[in-house]
Order: C-alpha cells, then structure tokens, then sequence
C-alpha cells in the first residue's frame, strides 16, 4: 500500500530545502573569486533560493513534528510520554549537531594541517581512554547501564574534554565546533515545539506556537540590538585567546550572533519551526492547497504592508535584514505557497519524483553530506574551492546532488539491514 497522499509532498518539500541547499554551498565554496561577474542577476537569483534552504529545513521539522504528535494521538498514545519523547528526540539532534561539527573539525586538521593532526587526533590519555571504553562497552554489550545512551553521550564528551584539555583549542578551526548552526537552532526549536504543543490540545497547541513565533519575530532586532557588541571587533579578538571565553559566549550566540560566532541564532530562525508546527493543523486529512496558497498571501501582504509601522530599535534601521520581521513574513509566505503548490501536484507524477522522496526522507544525512562534501577537506585535496568559473557551478550542483542522493541511499539501505537484522536476533531469542 502506498503512503498517504500527503506524505508525498511532506518528502518533496524537505527534499527541495536539500537541493536549495546544495546549490547555495557550492556558490558559496567553490565559485573563484569575482565570478559573478557578467552573471550578476542569475547569481543573485541563485543566492536567494539557496537562501531558502533554511528556513525550509525549520518549517518543516515543526510541520512534521506537530504532523507525528497527531498521528500518536489516533494511536492513544499518553500526551506527557510522546511530550517527553519529542523533547528526547531535540536532544539527540543537538548531540548529532555538536558530533558533526566535532568531526568536522577532525577531518579539518587531519586533511589540512597535519600538524595539528595526529598528536590531537591519536593522543591517548586517561578521559579520552574511558570515553572510548565506555562507548564500546555499551556498543558490544559488555555493559549493561541502565540507561545506555547516557553512557554513550558521557563517553563521548569525556573524549572531547581530553580533545580540548591537551590544547586543541590552540589550533586553527575548534572554535567550529562550538559555533551555532542550523541543526543546533532545529534541535533547541523542535525540543521547544515539542514543550509547547505535543501531547496538548490541538488549540492549545496552535496558539502557543503560534504566539511563540510571533513573540520571537518582533522582540528579534532587539535582541540583535542588545548583543550586537559581541559580534565586534574587540570582542572577538577576546574569544581567539581564551577559550574560557568563548565557552561561556556560547548560550549568547544561541540567541544572536553572526560569523564566526553563529551562522544561525535562535531569534528569529526558530520562529519558522514554530510556524511550521502552528500550521500543522491545516495539514491533516486532506490536502487543502488553496488554503496553505491564501494564507501566504496574507503573510506576504502583512510583512509587506505592517513593516513600516513596526518599532524598530534604531529609527531608520534596515527592513529588510535577517532579523527585520518584513525578512521573516516574506520567506515564511514563500513556504507556505510552496506546500500549497506541491500539494496541487496529481499524484501521478509521484514514480518521477521519488529521488526527491528520498532525498527528502533522509533529509539529514543529506545535509551532513553535502556540508563534507562541499567545505571539508577532501573538495580542498581536489582543488574545487575557490576555482570554478560561474558556467562550470551548473554542472558541479548535479554532480552534487547525484552524490547525496547516493549518500542518502546508501544510508537508507544499511538502516533497513540493520533493522532487519536486529528482527532476525529478536525472533531468534525469543524462539530460544
């Protein structure tokens, strides 16, 4: 039996926010310095839509969150056990979040520093001997503890703090390890979607996710405001030298901050999260296209209209920047008019898009392959950063895309003959 009509479009969606992104990085990493030039409206066109990927990646965790949690609820499942696994499931991004730049940052000082390398990577000490000890244990059941992923997780950060406590901050790229990015700001919004509408009252749920986003949007470029020194000169310099510092700037570049602070900051990016799951309703059942097409409109004419009546911290300030609340309506109206037209779409064309089906399953794998791929070490071995002319992006996009959908591919097939041998072992224990 095929899935629901509207799972269709939920893949699509998240696998166009994969593509939009894959774009976006390639233009951003390998175009050679002043190769825009005689391309500028196609580059700036370019720009934009890969500027989408984000706030597409955010609407539709909430959408798909608040989408589960209902599907739960048919089940009967108990609201503060699926609030407690929603949140449980944020937490688990986060630590994905923090893994993934971690190795990273690995790969970074491996493949482009040798002398950062092997006495930071390979050094063996008495915390990074314990941490690997304890993941194995649990990994090859050795060990029991009674909770296992705690065991793993602490095992894990007993090996970074020996990272960090042999002097790796002295070298050129940690401070990426902790700096904020999308997947940290999606795991803090999904663990605050999930506190303030799973398991509740569908109402309940609408208005306060809905107020929340609202709430964040308008108080944003004056939190940007108020932190805006951190993102200085004389600030920054600060966190080069002292990594005390730069640990404790960390909860501060969560709520605002700019390269190489945070390339994503909770105010205002979560609020698209919290739109997404605001909206969930109207997505349940069936398709209602027209609806999700209207309620863009009226996004679009109240972020284009009510801008300039909205107070700002500066008089004169910038509309139209990130934080401007006119920024976030205009590229929220543009999602919600994207879920409208895919789900306009008939269903036959569903076989011809299932590449985009998969790349928008594993939209996360894709992500974390697309971000290796495209700025770690190995495209800086094969010389492509920095070197290609405009025409030449065209073709390394689809050869892009082509590689993560393999990714993503490959992963998917090694999750189901994981699974499916887990089953084998399980009905052999039982049978035994």
């Amino acid at each position: 039996m095929s899935p629901p009509r509207r799972k269709h479009w939920l893949d699509w969606q998240r696998g166009l926010a994969v593509l939009f992104m894959i774009e976006v990085h390639i233009l951003d990493a390998w175009i050679i310095p002043g190769g825009r030039v005689g391309h500028e409206r196609l580059y700036d066109l370019l720009l934009y839509l890969g500027g989408l990927a984000a706030p597409g990646f955010l609407f539709m965790a909430g959408l798909s969150q608040a989408l589960a949690d209902e599907a739960h609820a048919r089940k009967g499942l108990d609201p503060v056990a699926r609030r407690r696994a929603a949140v449980g499931r944020g937490l688990w991004l986060l630590g994905v979040s923090y893994l993934f730049r971690l190795f990273s940052y690995l790969a970074a000082i491996v493949l482009g520093s040798p002398t950062w390398g092997f006495p930071y990577v390979l050094g063996v000490d008495v915390l990074a001997a314990a941490g690997f000890g304890m993941t194995l244990a649990v990994k090859l059941g050795a060990w029991h503890p009674r909770r296992p992923r705690l065991a793993v997780w602490g095992g894990l950060a007993l090996v970074l703090i020996s990272f960090l406590w042999r002097g790796a901050w002295r070298g050129p790229y940690w401070h990426d390890v902790v700096k904020v990015d999308v997947l940290n700001i999606l795991a803090i919004g999904m663990m605050l979607s999930a506190w303030l509408s799973v398991g509740r009252p569908r109402l309940v749920g609408v208005a306060l996710t809905a107020g929340a986003a609202l709430l964040v949007v308008f108080a944003a470029p004056w939190v940007t405001e108020a932190l805006r020194a951190r993102d200085q000169a004389p600030f920054l310099e600060t966190l080069a030298t002292h990594p005390v510092a730069k640990l404790l700037d960390v909860p501060f570049a969560y709520l605002s901050g700019v390269p190489p602070r945070a390339q994503f900051s909770l105010f205002n990016w979560v609020a698209f999260l919290l739109a997404g799951a605001a909206v969930a309703p109207l997505a349940t059942g069936a398709d209602r296209p027209f609806t999700f097409l209207l309620l863009a409109l009226g996004v679009f004419l109240f972020g284009r209209f009510a801008a300039p009546w909205i107070l700002q911290p500066v008089p004169g300030s910038v509309l139209w920047r990130a934080d401007a609340p006119a920024w976030f309506m205009t590229r929220l109206a543009l999602h919600l008019a994207l879920t409208g037209g895919l789900q306009l779409l008939p269903g036959f064309v569903e076989p011809a898009l299932r590449w985009l089906t998969l790349l928008g399953r594993q939209s996360l794998t894709g992500y974390i392959s697309s971000v290796l791929l495209t700025y770690g070490g190995v495209p800086t071995r094969l010389g492509l950063v920095s070197a290609l002319a405009f025409p030449a992006l065209g073709w390394a996009m689809a050869v892009m895309v082509a590689v993560t959908w393999a990714a993503c591919r490959a992963w998917e097939a090694w999750l189901g003959w994981e699974k499916a041998r887990l089953a084998a072992a399980g009905a052999g224990g039982s049978a035994a």
